[in-house]
């Protein structure tokens, strides 16, 4: 009697023990380096649109490096400075880079 009140009392402990066991393994922590590996991925810079309004003769300079001139010229001249001048009415977009790294998009419209 006495081993089977015994076996019975380790069969319901091994239960027990394997029940937690398994519940505690489908709930574990991420370890400190998961966490560090998914704190280093790297996003897109950030696109900040400016729309500029300028009449034909008028300039201005903008913020940025490394200016280009994206789709149609839209009417406008652009040097590395970041100096525009309005030369006929159009639209067109001027792209440059920021310190931080972000891109800056100029809508620039020459009436």
């Amino acid at each position: 009697m006495k081993k089977k009140l015994i076996t019975g009392l380790l069969t319901v402990v091994a239960c027990f023990t394997v029940g937690s066991t398994s519940f505690a393994a489908s709930a574990a922590t991420p370890s400190p380096t998961t966490l560090a590996e998914t704190s280093n991925v790297i996003t897109l810079a950030d696109q900040i649109s400016v729309p500029i309004s300028l009449r034909v003769g008028e300039s201005i300079t903008v913020a940025g490096s490394n200016f280009w001139i994206s789709g149609d010229y839209g009417g406008i001249y652009l040097n590395q400075q970041g100096l525009i001048i309005g030369l006929s009415p159009g639209v067109c977009t001027v792209v440059g880079y920021l310190p931080n790294g972000d891109t800056v998009l100029y809508t620039v419209t020459v009436r």
